[in-house]
């Protein structure tokens, strides 16, 4: 049995790896914006100035998205009409024969984009057949997302095993125009309650290859814990890139939104 110590010496070993990826993608993304490595020194050298003379405009608030989502926004569908809505404007409806060949086209336009296929670790077919046998296979769960009516991308499970009880959670806001607005986090929300309250899985899983400050504290605040990091897993545009593990326990999820 893990003692306690062990089980701290395991967590910060965690927190050390996931504050060394938040400042890999910090890098990054300052040079992506064309800063120059010189100047990084001075931007670490401010950081510093930030730590010991904080602003407090700047709020502190730390926590989960509990503090965002709960279950009263949830209105659960699944039993009368296999849908699941999230709020007013959301709406989980399974990917499935009656749905999908109106919508492979727009999935298919949606995963066109190469830097899309990047983001996912095992990329999806581009051929349309394969691409509907796909989301047709055994193993996965999928629902597109709807927002205000008008499909938009979609969510679900690969590798679902209900012996193990754990599945591995996928999600895409196709539509450019309306990324950053919030419906991915939403649509997540609902998910995870179908996971964990529908379905009653034990575990979800995340692959990511966007090791970014952003996404990374998206997770975090769904409860998902660092698992671990696949150095140089796939290749890049620019080499091989790192893929990152992340997992979320429903004991753990129930705690934070039930």
């Amino acid at each position: 049995m893990t003692s306690d110590p062990e089980r701290q010496q395991v967590a910060r070993r965690q927190q050390e790896q996931m504050l060394k990826l938040i400042t890999k993608g910090f890098y990054n993304e300052l040079i992506n914006y064309g800063v120059p490595e010189s100047d990084i020194v001075t931007i670490a050298t401010h950081l510093l100035g930030h730590v010991s003379s904080p602003d407090p405009s700047v709020s502190t608030q730390t926590g989960f998205y509990s503090r965002v989502f709960d279950l009263e926004s949830i209105a659960d569908r699944w039993t009368e009409a296999r849908e699941i809505a999230v709020g007013d404007e959301i709406l989980l409806r399974p990917l499935d024969a009656g749905t999908l060949p109106e919508l492979l086209s727009d999935i298919g336009e949606w995963l066109s984009d190469p830097k899309t296929a990047m983001g996912f670790v095992s990329p999806y077919p581009g051929d349309p057949r394969e691409l509907a046998a796909h989301f047709a296979g055994e193993r996965r769960s999928y629902f597109v997302i709807d927002f205000k009516g008008e499909p938009v991308g979609f969510i679900g499970a690969e590798n679902l095993d209900t012996r193990t009880s754990r599945l591995e959670m996928r999600k895409l806001v196709g539509r450019r125009d309306l990324q950053g607005m919030g419906i991915g986090k939403r649509a997540t929300f609902g998910f995870l309650y179908y996971a964990f309250r529908i379905l009653e899985i034990e575990k979800v899983y995340i692959y990511s290859t966007d090791i970014n400050v952003r996404n990374l504290n998206i997770n975090n605040q769904f409860g998902f814990n660092l698992e671990g990091v696949l150095l140089q897993e796939l290749p890049g545009e620019a080499g091989r890139i790192d893929v990152l593990r992340m997992g979320l326990m429903r004991e753990t999820w129930n705690g934070i939104f039930c």
